[in-house]
Protein backbone atom coordinates (compact mmCIF):
# COMPACT_ATOMS: atom_id res chain seq x y z
CA UNK A 1 0.00 0.00 0.00
CA UNK A 2 2.85 2.41 0.82
CA UNK A 3 4.47 1.78 -2.56
CA UNK A 4 1.18 2.48 -4.37
CA UNK A 5 0.72 5.69 -2.39
CA UNK A 6 4.30 6.79 -3.06
CA UNK A 7 3.96 6.13 -6.79
CA UNK A 8 0.76 8.17 -6.85
CA UNK A 9 2.40 11.04 -5.01
CA UNK A 10 5.38 10.99 -7.36
CA UNK A 11 3.06 11.23 -10.35
CA UNK A 12 1.21 14.16 -8.82
CA UNK A 13 4.46 15.94 -7.95
CA UNK A 14 5.68 15.43 -11.53
CA UNK A 15 2.40 16.83 -12.87
CA UNK A 16 2.67 19.88 -10.60
CA UNK A 17 6.25 20.63 -11.66
CA UNK A 18 5.55 20.26 -15.39
CA UNK A 19 2.37 22.35 -15.12
CA UNK A 20 4.19 25.15 -13.29
CA UNK A 21 6.92 25.15 -15.94
CA UNK A 22 4.30 25.44 -18.69
CA UNK A 23 2.51 28.25 -16.83
CA UNK A 24 5.81 30.11 -16.41
CA UNK A 25 6.73 29.76 -20.08
CA UNK A 26 3.24 30.89 -21.07
CA UNK A 27 3.54 33.79 -18.64
CA UNK A 28 6.94 34.78 -20.06
CA UNK A 29 5.41 34.81 -23.54
CA UNK A 30 2.49 36.91 -22.30
CA UNK A 31 4.90 39.32 -20.60
CA UNK A 32 6.58 39.90 -23.96
CA UNK A 33 3.28 40.17 -25.79
CA UNK A 34 1.73 42.63 -23.31
CA UNK A 35 4.83 44.77 -22.69
CA UNK A 36 6.71 44.94 -26.00
CA UNK A 37 5.24 48.25 -27.17
CA UNK A 38 5.61 49.86 -23.74
CA UNK A 39 9.15 48.47 -23.43
CA UNK A 40 10.17 49.84 -26.84
CA UNK A 41 8.79 53.26 -25.98
CA UNK A 42 10.60 53.45 -22.63
CA UNK A 43 13.83 51.50 -23.29
CA UNK A 44 14.09 51.19 -27.12
CA UNK A 45 14.10 47.41 -26.64
CA UNK A 46 10.80 45.63 -27.26
CA UNK A 47 12.07 42.48 -25.52
CA UNK A 48 13.36 44.31 -22.42
CA UNK A 49 10.86 42.85 -19.91
CA UNK A 50 10.82 39.50 -21.70
CA UNK A 51 14.59 39.07 -21.35
CA UNK A 52 14.54 40.08 -17.69
CA UNK A 53 11.66 37.71 -16.98
CA UNK A 54 13.54 34.87 -18.64
CA UNK A 55 16.55 35.62 -16.41
CA UNK A 56 14.24 35.57 -13.38
CA UNK A 57 12.90 32.23 -14.59
CA UNK A 58 16.43 30.78 -14.78
CA UNK A 59 17.29 32.11 -11.31
CA UNK A 60 14.00 30.76 -9.97
CA UNK A 61 14.77 27.28 -11.31
CA UNK A 62 18.24 27.39 -9.77
CA UNK A 63 16.73 28.42 -6.42
CA UNK A 64 14.17 25.63 -6.78
CA UNK A 65 16.80 22.90 -7.05
CA UNK A 66 18.94 24.45 -4.30
CA UNK A 67 15.95 24.67 -1.95
CA UNK A 68 15.28 20.97 -2.49
CA UNK A 69 18.59 20.33 -0.71
CA UNK A 70 17.72 22.45 2.32
CA UNK A 71 17.00 20.69 5.61
CA UNK A 72 13.49 21.71 6.66
CA UNK A 73 14.28 21.02 10.30
CA UNK A 74 17.10 23.55 10.08
CA UNK A 75 14.68 26.16 8.69
CA UNK A 76 12.17 25.30 11.37
CA UNK A 77 14.74 25.50 14.16
CA UNK A 78 15.96 28.92 13.03
CA UNK A 79 12.62 30.30 11.82
CA UNK A 80 12.72 33.16 14.35
CA UNK A 81 16.20 34.23 13.28
CA UNK A 82 15.37 34.17 9.57
CA UNK A 83 12.16 36.14 10.14
CA UNK A 84 13.98 38.65 12.35
CA UNK A 85 16.63 39.22 9.66
CA UNK A 86 13.90 39.70 7.05
CA UNK A 87 12.20 42.31 9.24
CA UNK A 88 15.54 44.09 9.77
CA UNK A 89 16.01 44.22 5.99
CA UNK A 90 12.48 45.65 5.62
CA UNK A 91 13.28 48.36 8.17
CA UNK A 92 16.53 49.16 6.31
CA UNK A 93 14.52 49.35 3.10
CA UNK A 94 12.62 52.34 4.51
CA UNK A 95 15.93 54.21 4.75
CA UNK A 96 17.98 53.15 1.75
CA UNK A 97 15.43 51.49 -0.54
CA UNK A 98 14.55 52.63 -4.04
CA UNK A 99 11.45 54.81 -4.20
CA UNK A 100 9.11 54.16 -7.10
CA UNK A 101 5.46 55.09 -7.50
CA UNK A 102 5.53 56.83 -4.12
CA UNK A 103 6.61 53.67 -2.25
CA UNK A 104 9.86 52.22 -0.95
CA UNK A 105 9.59 48.49 -1.59
CA UNK A 106 12.70 47.65 -3.59
CA UNK A 107 16.48 47.49 -3.42
CA UNK A 108 18.16 48.26 -6.74
CA UNK A 109 21.12 46.09 -7.79
CA UNK A 110 22.81 46.16 -11.21
CA UNK A 111 19.66 47.03 -13.10
CA UNK A 112 17.42 44.67 -11.12
CA UNK A 113 14.98 45.34 -8.29
CA UNK A 114 14.66 43.14 -5.21
CA UNK A 115 11.47 43.27 -3.12
CA UNK A 116 12.32 41.93 0.36
CA UNK A 117 8.69 41.68 1.49
CA UNK A 118 8.27 38.75 -0.93
CA UNK A 119 10.56 36.65 1.30
CA UNK A 120 8.02 36.92 4.11
CA UNK A 121 6.16 34.22 2.19
CA UNK A 122 8.98 31.86 3.07
CA UNK A 123 10.05 32.89 6.55
CA UNK A 124 6.84 34.14 8.14
CA UNK A 125 4.90 31.12 6.93
CA UNK A 126 7.49 28.74 8.43
CA UNK A 127 7.57 30.72 11.69
CA UNK A 128 3.78 30.94 11.96
CA UNK A 129 3.17 27.26 11.24
CA UNK A 130 5.89 26.18 13.67
CA UNK A 131 4.41 28.48 16.33
CA UNK A 132 0.92 27.03 15.87
CA UNK A 133 2.12 23.41 15.84
CA UNK A 134 4.06 23.81 19.07
CA UNK A 135 1.05 25.32 20.83
CA UNK A 136 -1.81 23.47 19.17
CA UNK A 137 -2.99 21.97 22.48
CA UNK A 138 -3.55 25.50 23.86
CA UNK A 139 -4.60 27.13 20.60
CA UNK A 140 -8.08 27.88 21.96
CA UNK A 141 -6.61 30.16 24.64
CA UNK A 142 -6.38 33.71 23.35
CA UNK A 143 -3.28 34.42 25.43
CA UNK A 144 -1.44 31.72 23.49
CA UNK A 145 -1.84 33.72 20.29
CA UNK A 146 -0.74 37.12 21.66
CA UNK A 147 2.99 36.71 20.77
CA UNK A 148 2.04 35.66 17.23
CA UNK A 149 -0.25 38.67 16.80
CA UNK A 150 2.51 40.97 18.09
CA UNK A 151 4.94 39.64 15.48
CA UNK A 152 2.29 39.87 12.77
CA UNK A 153 1.35 43.39 13.86
CA UNK A 154 4.97 44.60 13.76
CA UNK A 155 5.45 43.00 10.35
CA UNK A 156 2.29 44.64 9.01
CA UNK A 157 3.33 47.99 10.45
CA UNK A 158 6.59 47.89 8.51
CA UNK A 159 4.94 47.09 5.17
CA UNK A 160 2.17 49.66 5.75
CA UNK A 161 4.84 52.35 6.23
CA UNK A 162 6.39 51.48 2.82
CA UNK A 163 3.37 51.95 2.06
CA UNK A 164 1.86 48.59 1.11
CA UNK A 165 -1.48 48.12 2.85
CA UNK A 166 -2.47 45.27 0.54
CA UNK A 167 0.42 43.05 1.68
CA UNK A 168 -0.48 43.66 5.32
CA UNK A 169 -4.11 42.69 4.65
CA UNK A 170 -2.92 39.60 2.78
CA UNK A 171 -0.88 38.35 5.74
CA UNK A 172 -3.65 38.98 8.26
CA UNK A 173 -6.05 37.07 6.02
CA UNK A 174 -3.57 34.20 5.54
CA UNK A 175 -2.92 33.93 9.29
CA UNK A 176 -6.63 33.93 10.07
CA UNK A 177 -7.19 31.13 7.57
CA UNK A 178 -4.38 29.04 9.07
CA UNK A 179 -5.69 29.53 12.61
CA UNK A 180 -9.18 28.64 11.44
CA UNK A 181 -7.84 25.37 9.99
CA UNK A 182 -6.29 24.58 13.36
CA UNK A 183 -9.67 25.17 15.04
CA UNK A 184 -8.93 28.39 16.89
CA UNK A 185 -12.04 29.75 18.62
CA UNK A 186 -14.20 31.69 16.18
CA UNK A 187 -14.82 34.49 18.69
CA UNK A 188 -11.06 35.08 18.94
CA UNK A 189 -10.75 35.22 15.17
CA UNK A 190 -13.77 37.52 15.05
CA UNK A 191 -12.08 39.89 17.49
CA UNK A 192 -8.99 40.06 15.30
CA UNK A 193 -11.16 40.66 12.22
CA UNK A 194 -12.89 43.53 14.03
CA UNK A 195 -9.59 45.12 15.07
CA UNK A 196 -8.26 44.66 11.55
CA UNK A 197 -11.33 46.28 9.96
CA UNK A 198 -11.01 49.28 12.27
CA UNK A 199 -7.31 49.65 11.44
CA UNK A 200 -7.90 49.33 7.69
CA UNK A 201 -10.76 51.85 7.84
CA UNK A 202 -8.52 54.38 9.60
CA UNK A 203 -5.65 53.81 7.16
CA UNK A 204 -8.02 54.32 4.23
CA UNK A 205 -9.73 57.43 5.55
CA UNK A 206 -6.48 59.08 6.70
CA UNK A 207 -4.84 58.77 3.27
CA UNK A 208 -6.78 60.37 0.38
CA UNK A 209 -5.24 58.18 -2.35
CA UNK A 210 -6.47 55.03 -0.59
CA UNK A 211 -9.91 56.53 -0.14
CA UNK A 212 -10.01 57.41 -3.86
CA UNK A 213 -9.03 53.85 -4.69
CA UNK A 214 -11.99 52.51 -2.68
CA UNK A 215 -14.45 54.98 -4.22
CA UNK A 216 -13.03 54.14 -7.64
CA UNK A 217 -13.67 50.47 -6.92
CA UNK A 218 -17.26 51.10 -5.77
CA UNK A 219 -18.08 53.36 -8.73
CA UNK A 220 -15.24 53.54 -11.28
CA UNK A 221 -17.29 55.58 -13.76
CA UNK A 222 -17.60 58.42 -11.23
CA UNK A 223 -13.93 59.23 -11.91
CA UNK A 224 -13.08 57.47 -15.20
CA UNK A 225 -9.85 59.40 -15.81
CA UNK A 226 -8.25 58.87 -12.40
CA UNK A 227 -9.27 56.47 -9.63
CA UNK A 228 -11.58 54.42 -11.85
CA UNK A 229 -9.37 54.41 -14.96
CA UNK A 230 -7.50 51.14 -14.39
CA UNK A 231 -10.58 49.13 -13.46
CA UNK A 232 -12.55 50.49 -16.43
CA UNK A 233 -9.75 49.61 -18.85
CA UNK A 234 -9.55 46.13 -17.36
CA UNK A 235 -13.27 45.60 -17.81
CA UNK A 236 -13.01 46.86 -21.39
CA UNK A 237 -10.38 44.17 -21.99
CA UNK A 238 -12.76 41.51 -20.68
CA UNK A 239 -15.58 42.89 -22.82
CA UNK A 240 -13.50 43.02 -25.99
CA UNK A 241 -12.34 39.44 -25.43
CA UNK A 242 -15.86 38.07 -25.53
CA UNK A 243 -16.16 34.31 -25.82
CA UNK A 244 -13.11 33.41 -27.93
CA UNK A 245 -10.94 36.54 -27.69
CA UNK A 246 -9.53 38.95 -30.25
CA UNK A 247 -6.58 36.66 -30.99
CA UNK A 248 -3.03 36.30 -29.72
CA UNK A 249 -1.10 39.54 -30.16
CA UNK A 250 -4.21 41.54 -31.06
CA UNK A 251 -4.86 43.18 -27.69
CA UNK A 252 -5.77 46.86 -27.89
CA UNK A 253 -5.61 47.52 -24.16
CA UNK A 254 -1.85 46.94 -24.10
CA UNK A 255 -1.49 50.04 -26.31
CA UNK A 256 -1.00 52.33 -23.30
CA UNK A 257 -4.64 52.02 -22.19
CA UNK A 258 -4.34 49.47 -19.36
CA UNK A 259 -1.63 50.35 -16.80
CA UNK A 260 0.44 47.44 -15.43
CA UNK A 261 -0.69 45.23 -18.32
CA UNK A 262 2.30 42.89 -17.92
CA UNK A 263 2.24 42.79 -14.10
CA UNK A 264 -0.88 43.09 -11.95
CA UNK A 265 -3.39 43.07 -14.85
CA UNK A 266 -1.88 40.46 -17.13
CA UNK A 267 -4.97 38.27 -16.72
CA UNK A 268 -7.02 41.05 -18.32
CA UNK A 269 -4.82 40.81 -21.42
CA UNK A 270 -5.23 37.02 -21.39
CA UNK A 271 -9.01 37.48 -21.21
CA UNK A 272 -8.94 39.98 -24.07
CA UNK A 273 -6.81 37.84 -26.39
CA UNK A 274 -8.12 34.38 -25.52
CA UNK A 275 -11.63 35.27 -24.40
CA UNK A 276 -13.74 33.57 -21.76
CA UNK A 277 -12.78 30.14 -23.09
CA UNK A 278 -9.06 30.79 -22.62
CA UNK A 279 -9.58 32.43 -19.22
CA UNK A 280 -11.65 29.51 -17.94
CA UNK A 281 -9.02 27.10 -19.25
CA UNK A 282 -6.33 28.86 -17.16
CA UNK A 283 -8.63 28.70 -14.13
CA UNK A 284 -9.16 24.98 -14.68
CA UNK A 285 -5.39 24.45 -14.79
CA UNK A 286 -5.02 26.26 -11.48
CA UNK A 287 -7.89 24.24 -10.00
CA UNK A 288 -6.32 20.92 -11.01
CA UNK A 289 -2.98 22.14 -9.67
CA UNK A 290 -4.55 23.01 -6.31
CA UNK A 291 -6.42 19.71 -6.19
CA UNK A 292 -3.24 17.71 -6.59
CA UNK A 293 -1.39 19.87 -4.05
CA UNK A 294 -4.25 19.35 -1.61
CA UNK A 295 -4.12 15.58 -2.08
CA UNK A 296 -0.41 15.58 -1.35
CA UNK A 297 -0.78 17.82 1.70
CA UNK A 298 -3.56 15.84 3.36
CA UNK A 299 -1.59 12.57 3.01
CA UNK A 300 1.47 13.84 4.91
CA UNK A 301 2.08 12.27 8.32
CA UNK A 302 4.32 14.97 9.83
CA UNK A 303 2.39 17.80 11.51
CA UNK A 304 4.85 20.57 10.66
CA UNK A 305 5.24 19.46 7.06
CA UNK A 306 1.51 19.10 6.66
CA UNK A 307 1.00 22.62 7.99
CA UNK A 308 3.71 23.96 5.68
CA UNK A 309 2.15 22.23 2.67
CA UNK A 310 -1.26 23.70 3.39
CA UNK A 311 0.30 27.10 4.15
CA UNK A 312 2.07 27.22 0.78
CA UNK A 313 -1.09 26.06 -0.99
CA UNK A 314 -3.03 28.82 0.75
CA UNK A 315 -0.50 31.46 -0.35
CA UNK A 316 -0.87 30.45 -4.00
CA UNK A 317 -4.65 30.21 -3.70
CA UNK A 318 -5.13 33.64 -2.12
CA UNK A 319 -2.80 35.33 -4.59
CA UNK A 320 -4.62 33.90 -7.59
CA UNK A 321 -8.06 34.70 -6.18
CA UNK A 322 -7.04 38.27 -5.30
CA UNK A 323 -5.24 38.99 -8.59
CA UNK A 324 -8.04 37.70 -10.80
CA UNK A 325 -10.66 39.23 -8.50
CA UNK A 326 -9.02 42.64 -8.81
CA UNK A 327 -8.83 42.44 -12.60
CA UNK A 328 -12.53 41.46 -12.71
CA UNK A 329 -13.52 44.28 -10.37
CA UNK A 330 -14.53 41.99 -7.50
CA UNK A 331 -11.92 43.49 -5.13
CA UNK A 332 -10.31 46.93 -4.81
CA UNK A 333 -7.12 47.42 -6.79
CA UNK A 334 -4.15 45.71 -5.13
CA UNK A 335 -0.71 45.33 -6.68
CA UNK A 336 -0.47 41.54 -6.43
CA UNK A 337 1.05 39.59 -9.36
CA UNK A 338 -0.49 36.42 -10.78
CA UNK A 339 1.77 33.55 -9.63
CA UNK A 340 4.13 32.16 -12.30
CA UNK A 341 2.57 34.35 -15.00
CA UNK A 342 2.95 38.06 -14.14
CA UNK A 343 6.20 39.96 -14.64
CA UNK A 344 8.30 40.32 -11.50
CA UNK A 345 11.64 38.92 -10.44
CA UNK A 346 11.29 38.71 -6.67
CA UNK A 347 7.80 37.27 -6.96
CA UNK A 348 8.76 34.58 -9.48
CA UNK A 349 11.91 33.54 -7.63
CA UNK A 350 10.14 33.32 -4.26
CA UNK A 351 7.32 31.29 -5.79
CA UNK A 352 9.81 28.75 -7.09
CA UNK A 353 11.36 28.62 -3.62
CA UNK A 354 7.90 28.00 -2.15
CA UNK A 355 7.28 25.28 -4.74
CA UNK A 356 10.59 23.65 -3.79
CA UNK A 357 9.65 23.81 -0.10
CA UNK A 358 6.37 22.11 -1.02
CA UNK A 359 8.30 19.35 -2.82
CA UNK A 360 10.82 19.14 0.01
CA UNK A 361 8.10 18.68 2.62
CA UNK A 362 6.18 16.14 0.56
CA UNK A 363 8.82 13.56 -0.19
CA UNK A 364 7.05 10.19 -0.61
CA UNK A 365 8.77 8.53 2.36
CA UNK A 366 7.17 11.13 4.66
CA UNK A 367 3.62 10.17 3.69
CA UNK A 368 1.37 8.09 5.85
CA UNK A 369 -0.34 4.88 4.96
CA UNK A 370 -3.89 5.58 3.86
CA UNK A 371 -6.34 3.13 5.31
CA UNK A 372 -8.75 1.76 2.80
CA UNK A 373 -12.06 0.08 3.30
CA UNK A 374 -15.10 -0.82 1.20
CA UNK A 375 -16.38 2.68 1.96
CA UNK A 376 -14.86 6.08 1.19
CA UNK A 377 -11.14 6.67 1.71
CA UNK A 378 -10.37 7.85 5.23
CA UNK A 379 -7.38 9.71 6.55
CA UNK A 380 -6.62 10.11 10.22
CA UNK A 381 -5.26 13.31 11.72
CA UNK A 382 -6.21 16.93 12.36
CA UNK A 383 -6.80 17.63 8.67
CA UNK A 384 -9.35 14.90 7.98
Amino acid sequence: MNSILNDNIRKQRRFIFITVLILTLFGTLMVYESSSIYAYRTTQDAAYFFKKQFIFFAIGLACFFLTLLVDLEFLRKHAKEFLFLTLIVLVALLVIGKKAGGAKRWFHFFGFNLQPSEFLKVFFSIYCIDYIIKRKNNIKNFSTLIPLWIVLGFMCLIVVVQPDLGTAVFWVLWTLCMLFLYRTKKKHLGLIVLVGLIAVTLLITLYPYRFRRITGYLNPFADPRDSGFQLIQSQIAYGQGGLFGVGFGESRQKLFFLPAAHTDFIFSIIAEEFGMVGSVFILIIFFVLFHKMYNIAKANEDEFRKGLLFGILLIFFLEIIINIGVSCGLFPTKGLPLPFISYGGSNLIVHYILLALFFNASRPQQLRTIKTSPGPETISGDWA
